[in-house]
């Protein structure tokens, strides 16, 4: 096992700075993709199915 002090050097620093940010930013771009999914909900469909049902009924009672 090769032993590799990034914390000593200032080219560890820059090394764990890079991964971190790289961490971070697919972490917040997961994070928004998964609030995007959350909003989304099945009232468009349940108002479709209600529209067509007052149609039937006034086309049917005419």
């Amino acid at each position: 096992m090769i032993y590799v002090p990034l914390t000593t050097t200032p080219v560890g620093w820059l090394i764990l700075g890079l991964g971190g940010y790289a961490l971070y930013k697919t972490g917040r771009k997961k994070g928004e993709e998964e609030a995007a999914a959350s909003q989304i909900t099945a009232a468009p469909a349940q108002i479709e199915a209600a529209e067509e049902t007052k149609t039937k009924e006034t086309k049917g009672g005419k």
